[in-house]
């Protein structure tokens, strides 16, 4: 995943524009359900925030988003890796859009049920999202919905996340 990134970076036409930011916001359920009904997400999202910009509002995306929560009494990460297509829609300040696309999860500091396990999962998913982007003299604030499903794994069944995020680009 690193080298397509990086072949994407130093690959992108010159007709492309690139923006770098930040989005943070918060989960409105809980991160994922493990065999210990006791787990909570903490409730914040943070990371940044890669977008190429591309044409007739079509745009490609490529976030790493931080999350925390705790089961047992111990404390857990997801690290979040989603590569979305984006499509903004006409408007002068104000652009609605839509994304969607594969979305990786690395969950560290499980609780560990089974023999023989680290207590770390890898997931693949599917996320999709719609918003507004208010477009300013030298930033754009984008606000929005982002449903990301997730399949089984040994530790965590398949789940269902949905964040709201609100993200500042240059």
């Amino acid at each position: 995943m690193r080298v397509a990134f990086a072949l994407l970076l130093w690959s992108a036409p010159a007709w492309t524009q690139a923006s770098i930011g930040v989005k943070g916001g918060v989960p409105l359920n809980d991160a994922l359900e493990t065999p210990i009904p006791t787990t909570r997400t903490q409730r914040f999202t943070l990371g940044p925030s890669l977008e190429f910009r591309f044409p007739m509002g079509f745009g490609l995306e490529f976030d790493i988003l931080y999350k925390r929560f705790e089961a047992s009494g111990r404390r857990g990460s997801s690290w979040e890796f989603p590569l979305l297509g984006k499509y903004r829609f006409s408007g002068e300040h104000l652009r609605p859009y839509v994304e969607a696309g594969p979305t990786f999860q690395r969950l560290g500091g499980l609780p560990v049920p089974l023999p023989f396990t680290t207590g770390s999962e890898t997931r693949k998913g599917l996320a999709m999202g719609a918003g507004i982007e208010l477009r300013l003299p030298v930033i754009r604030v984008s606000g929005g919905l982002r449903y990301s499903h997730w399949g089984d794994t040994p530790l965590v069944r398949s789940t269902n996340l949905v964040d709201f995020l609100l993200g500042v680009s240059f």
